[in-house]
């Protein structure tokens, strides 16, 4: 988990760049978290708080109704 949102926040400035150089500045003024790192809490979370992972609730996560 903790890969997959630093690999988010590393590679957040050169999303839909074609970078082939591994010289680069790895956190550069810029970097962000973005959605994918949202979603994969929302999910992680719903892995955790529903043991039959059932689909409503990882809508009910995903899609609050109240904020």
């Amino acid at each position: 988990m903790l890969g997959a949102i630093i690999g988010d926040i590393v590679g957040s400035i050169r999303e839909w760049r074609n970078i082939k150089t591994e010289d680069f500045e790895l956190v550069p003024r810029g970097s962000r978290f973005t959605d994918d790192t949202v979603m994969t809490l929302a999910v992680a979370e719903w892995l955790m708080a529903d043991p039959n992972h059932r689909p409503e609730t990882l809508v009910a996560i995903l899609i609050p109704l109240e904020p």
